[in-house]
């Protein structure tokens, strides 16, 4: 009997789920899309490009439903169960509500696989690909304004760059000692990708070995740097979204930095973090289970459950930017939502099984 009913726990929590998902990725397409047509329309991409965009920004929009649709999709499932009276029907049997949630635990891990999947393997690219195309199909600005980044070699600016990120235009490099004082800036008239390296054309040199100032140009020179056409291609996305195995080589110092290391640094450790809100919305959607008809106080525990979950997410939030910039320590940052409010999910089960 166990087995049959936790497969139609599971059953109904899922489909409530999946159904929410894709209600709130339709919702987020046709907002953004409403934005973001006249854009695209403008640049001559047709109905085309509109199809395209919304399919890049489909994954990164999939990891924004999945926690609200985990909790919402809980919720609805448990208020129907307690609507219909299964939910008495399930306590008569001698099943309490920490079966039940233990029988529902497949239903957040798949949830949570699907965000690690998306998150670690899908969306970095899919960003990537969308900023290269909006920059390749942007119309041409007769003053371009540089772009920044931090390499291995020190700052480096650039006025102009391929779709690729194989090619840029108005390089300067700037040169950082042992003493991180400048000690040479590179002017590059241009800077092509080849065989792990950057091969710079019409290149000046300005050395400060102390008080002297020498010149010297070379029409062709190799720049060594941990800078990538993949780093260029991401440089203007305001938040980059990495993998945690990307995130580790740029507080290694292995890849490029375009923003503070407290943004990696918080980013990382929240990588780990993120697959669990799944589950906490699991535990704070558990007042919608006690709402009794009888009782009359269905809404009260809707309210409740929907009232805990969206603060999650804003305290969630909250936190992270609080860490990203650097104001908060990054572990402090990912861990004290999900460790608040899984302590207040875990009280609620305890509370509810002594009554």
């Amino acid at each position: 009997m166990n087995g049959a009913l936790a497969a139609y726990l599971r059953r109904r929590v899922a489909v409530h789920t999946v159904l929410l998902a894709i209600f709130f990725i339709a919702l987020m397409q046709a907002l953004e899309l409403m934005d973001m047509t006249t854009d695209v329309l403008d640049r001559g991409l047709g109905i085309e490009g509109l199809a395209y965009y919304a399919a890049l920004r489909a994954p990164s929009q999939i990891t924004v439903a999945l926690p609200l649709a985990a909790l919402l999709g809980a919720m609805w499932a448990f208020y129907d169960l307690a609507r219909h009276h299964e939910m008495i029907a399930i306590r008569t049997a001698g099943v309490n509500l920490k079966q039940i949630v233990v029988y529902l635990l497949p239903v957040p891990l798949v949830v949570a696989m699907t965000h690690i999947a998306l998150s670690q393997a899908v969306v970095p690219d899919t960003e990537a690909a969308l900023q290269s195309w909006w920059t390749a199909t942007a119309p041409r600005d007769d003053t371009p304004q540089p772009s920044w980044l931090r390499t291995s070699t020190g700052p480096v600016s650039y006025l102009t760059a391929s779709a690729d990120g194989e090619r840029l235009g108005g390089v300067r490099i700037y040169v950082r000692g042992d003493n991180t004082l400048l000690t040479e800036r590179i002017a590059a008239r241009s800077a092509q990708w080849q065989h792990g390296a950057w091969r710079l054309e019409g290149v000046q040199r300005l050395v400060v070995p102390g008080a002297t100032v020498p010149r010297a140009d070379e029409p062709i020179s190799l720049w060594q740097t941990n800078l990538t056409p993949d780093d260029v291609r991401r440089a203007n996305i305001a938040r980059p979204n990495l993998s945690s195995a990307a995130l580790i080589d740029v507080l290694g110092g292995e890849r490029i930095a375009s923003q503070p290391l407290s943004y990696y640094q918080t980013a990382l450790v929240r990588s780990f973090v993120l697959p669990l809100a799944p589950f906490i919305m699991l535990l704070l959607a558990l007042p919608a289970a006690r709402g009794l008809p009888r009782r009359n106080n269905e809404a009260g525990a809707l309210l409740l459950a929907l009232g805990l979950g969206l603060a999650f997410l804003l305290c969630d939030g909250f936190m992270a930017a609080l860490g990203t910039t650097g104001r908060i320590p990054a572990v402090v940052a990912a861990l004290a939502a999900p460790l608040l409010f899984s302590a207040i999910g875990l009280l609620q089960l305890h509370f509810a099984e002594r009554r």
